[in-house]
């Protein structure tokens, strides 16, 4: 039997301001934490056009009362649903102070005008001690991370990490954690929360297996 331990390594700071959405074709959502911010900044559903990261972001958002297109997952799929589908701009992404995929600009650059307003802030935090101590002992850990930053973070805070075991989210966060060393690192099929749902359980039960590498 597998005992859960939770530990995130970010915590989301609401910063805003909320800003006018005047002029403002449509909104870009690339997490949960955006319309949560949007909300709690006194933002209201509107019939504007809304884009989506993937589905969990989604699901957020249509929630809330928007009617959202959901694109596939990344960045990258956000950029290409935007200009397959022909947005007419001016595109407004909503976001955290770190974020990656440079969607603004890219979009600008294709024609499509899209500003972007920074609603929060995602703080680092330490490992708990609990966390430190399950590291000590001598068993097999699974740790799924969502991000690059939560990636490193977690080197950073772990001076050893031989009986963890990586479920990653994406390539890109599978390669912060396959730096400088040797360790497990499986990545998710598709980048969202189900596939990692999915991958974490596969993980655990072969948890007494010899280790895949990535």
């Amino acid at each position: 039997m597998a005992d859960c331990l939770v530990n995130p390594l970010l915590s989301i700071r609401v910063t805003g301001p909320l800003p006018s959405l005047h002029g403002i074709a449509g909104l870009i959502f690339t997490s949960s934490n955006a319309i949560d911010a949007f909300r709690r900044l006194g933002g209201q559903p509107s019939d504007i056009s809304t884009i989506a990261v993937g589905e969990g972001t989604a699901s957020a958002v249509r929630a809330f009362g928007f009617r959202v297109a959901t694109a596939g997952g990344t960045a990258d799929a956000v950029v290409k649903h935007v200009l397959s589908q022909r947005y007419g701009g001016p595109l407004l992404h909503l976001r955290g102070e770190t974020a990656i995929g440079d969607i603004a600009q890219r979009l600008t650059a294709e024609g499509v005008p899209t500003r972007e307003a920074v609603l929060y802030d995602q703080v680092l935090q330490p490992l708990s001690k609990a966390t430190r101590e399950a590291l000590s002992q001598d068993r097999p850990i699974v740790a799924p991370v969502f991000s690059p930053r939560t990636a490193m973070q977690l080197v950073r805070e772990s001076k050893d990490l031989r009986n963890m075991r990586f479920a990653a989210i994406s390539p890109a966060v599978a390669e912060v954690l396959g730096e400088g060393r040797a360790r497990t690192v499986e990545v998710a099929d598709t980048p969202n929360r189900q596939a990692m749902l999915d991958l974490v359980a596969n993980m655990v039960s072969r948890a007494g297996e010899p280790a895949r590498r990535f």
